[in-house]
């Protein structure tokens, strides 16, 4: 994984296919379910985070102060 750290507006980070990375180290991925809302996936430790109905409701839950859209590109083999 190629990761390349960049400072963004708050609205701007939490968008489908974003990454983003923590101040403590782990990096997330923010994806749509079909038919399930949003969810986050935790790429550090592969841990999948609940279902949002709204992406509102997962910024509401899921954002906190100190973290950064990443650019990331991610090699599935």
């Amino acid at each position: 994984m190629k990761i390349n750290f960049k400072n963004s507006e708050f609205e701007d980070i939490y968008k489908v296919g974003n990454v983003i990375k923590d101040r403590d180290g782990c990096v997330y991925l923010i994806v749509e379910e079909e038919e399930l809302g949003y969810t986050v996936v935790n790429l550090t430790n592969n841990e999948i985070y609940e279902d949002y109905d709204t992406m509102q409701d997962l910024i509401y839950d899921f954002a906190k102060e100190g973290q950064a859209l990443v650019n990331a590109k991610l090699t599935i083999l």
